[in-house]
């Protein structure tokens, strides 16, 4: 599954090198059915510059180890917790689709032997344009994939060059025709935007290119400089200037404009999508639904506990792999009380659907009309927030400040109105 959406943390997260145990039984709530799947594949061809995703360049010798532990970590999940009837799954890395044809396969038969399918409905995998052929598509159509996400970032030679992807932008509507042809129907297209000399102009040009394509979904992310990757370290050394941030603000608009336009219309901060076309994968998530990750560095969530995969290949290995296999669990968080809402409220907002106040008080106990009232106070009358007494939404002019408004809101819940503090 994608890493968290913000770079918010939360305390009471428990790091170290040895392993945790997943969370008690007796401490899941029967309701929460695991609802999405997520697997992480860490192999790449080359590492792109701005990607912090735990990824190896080089290492597909170790695919078949790979599969190997990770069929025992789905066994063992599947022991623990009993055997998940997932909604979603979602197969991210890395790059999912540089496993040979073979290799495919048997990742896919090991996802379809680890989980009960009677109520799955949407099967994605990732994929690098590049890494996509007749014979790769045809074992995930074989398997039930009906969804495959393309990584094309742009269809400008110089703007991949500067993110240092491997592939070239007539890669990508020929990956898409053949996905489509091996009975693939559902296409979604990455795109970025705030890339160092993009230009309205270019960033059109990635439109275009995208529309024509007629995918039923469309991520467009703004370009994000996470630490300690060689486009941040760049930065730093002054080789590269920034976006800057009038002219990120102007390219975010184009992109909504363009795609609105289009019969696109934007559900989540970052993603667009014609009606029906939603990812349901990342709104299990975005609700607040239980999921279990497989694979480095993979993560999960269930009954307010999150916890996350050791992100090495060998320390992963060497955990399953052993006499005694462990769970490769090495981060274990559980969040309860008004934190755990809190998450659910920040969460919830990302969505264009935004906070209903009943359900969240359904769902919670917890009066979020009451809580919120000083964000709502902060806010008023700046044209961020859609507030009505039924729910709370961010408008379109609220996206370029949404990360403060969210941890605004993250706050509230953690120091809610009549609390010291």
């Amino acid at each position: 599954m994608p890493p968290h959406p913000l770079n918010i943390r939360t305390p009471r997260v428990n790091l170290a090198p040895r392993f945790f145990p997943p969370p008690p039984r007796r401490e899941l709530e029967s309701s929460g059915a695991v609802d999405a799947v997520y697997v992480h594949v860490p192999f790449c061809t080359t590492k792109c510059h701005y990607c912090d995703f735990y990824s190896l360049a080089g290492h597909r010798h170790e695919a078949a180890a790979y599969l190997h532990v990770l069929r025992r970590e789905a066994r063992m999940q599947r022991e623990y917790f009993g055997a998940p009837a997932p909604e979603t799954i979602f197969v991210g890395g890395g790059t999912p689709t540089l496993l040979s044809p073979a290799h495919l396969a048997s990742l896919l038969e090991i996802l379809l032997d680890a989980v009960d399918t009677s109520r799955l409905s949407e099967f994605t995998v990732e994929a690098n344009p590049n890494t996509f052929d007749r014979p790769r598509a045809r074992a995930l159509r074989a398997a039930g994939v009906n969804r495959i996400s393309f990584g094309a970032q742009s269809f400008v030679p110089a703007e991949l060059q500067m993110l240092q992807r491997d592939h070239h932008p007539s890669s990508v509507p020929a990956a898409v025709d053949t996905a489509r042809a091996a009975g693939i129907a559902r296409i979604n297209v990455d795109l970025i935007f705030g890339i160092p000399g993009q230009t309205p102009a270019t960033l059109d040009l990635s439109l275009r290119r995208t529309l024509a394509l007629e995918p039923e979904h469309v991520s467009c992310y703004n370009l994000v400089y996470e630490p300690n990757t060689p486009l941040t370290a760049a930065r730093f050394r002054g080789r590269i200037q920034p976006v800057p941030e009038a002219l990120e603000l102007a390219l975010f608009e184009q992109v909504r404009n363009r795609l609105c336009e289009q019969g696109y219309y934007r559900y989540e901060i970052s993603n667009y999508a014609r009606p029906g076309g939603e990812c349901r994968h990342n709104i299990h998530c975005w609700r607040g639904g239980a999921y279990l990750g497989w694979g480095p560095s993979a993560a999960s969530h269930h009954s307010g506990f999150r916890w996350k995969n050791v992100a090495s290949l060998a320390r992963y290995r060497d955990a399953l792999a052993a006499p005694a296999p462990r769970l490769p669990i090495v981060q274990m968080e559980r969040l309860t009380g008004l934190a755990r809402w809190g998450e659910l409220a920040m969460l919830q907002l990302r969505l264009r659907e935004g906070l209903d106040y009943a359900r969240f008080a359904e769902k919670t106990g917890v009066d979020a009309w009451k809580i919120l009232a000083p964000v709502r106070r902060k806010y008023e009358g700046l044209g961020v927030l859609a507030d009505t007494p039924q729910s709370l939404v961010l408008t379109d002019a609220a996206v370029a400040v949404s990360d403060t408004i969210l941890a605004d809101v993250l706050a509230a819940f953690y120091n809610p109105v009549g609390r010291a503090g």
